[in-house]
């Protein structure tokens, strides 16, 4: 520290253990702050914050300035990102299998005549073609 900064005034104990009976008390009840909650879900920090702000996270709780969040709102989080998950597979899974086309028929053994029927066809009609 250099010679010219001035030293913070340090907060009293008094108000740093209300401080702590407060967060406690928040604990009591369920609810996480930020970095409870990120390691709760297994992210940083940082992407919880961004999250929060674009309104794509879990709900919280605003009190003062502190943002809390509840267990089952992180329980709920979770499950809704496993079914979008699971949406999100399902429908890859689908388009990959659009690129192949796909007859069907109610009778499939006439269907599969006449496509016979239809190489034969072709098969005479190319050889009338090539003795002319």
């Amino acid at each position: 520290m250099s010679r010219n900064a001035k030293r913070l005034p340090q907060p009293d104990r008094l108000e740093q253990a209300s401080g702590s009976q407060r967060i406690s008390a928040y604990v009591k009840r369920g609810l996480m702050r930020y970095q409870e909650a990120a390691d709760y879900l297994g992210i940083a920090k940082g992407t919880l914050a961004n999250w929060v702000s674009l309104r794509i996270g879990p709900r919280s709780i605003k009190i003062g300035s502190m943002r809390l969040f509840r267990q089952e709102d992180l329980d709920l989080f979770i499950e809704e990102k496993l079914f979008e998950t699971e949406r999100f597979e399902k429908r890859r899974r689908r388009q990959r299998g659009r690129g192949a086309l796909v007859l069907t028929c109610q009778h499939p053994d006439l269907f599969l005549f006449s496509v016979m029927a239809l190489a034969l066809a072709v098969c005479l009609f190319t050889s009338v073609v090539s003795f002319q």
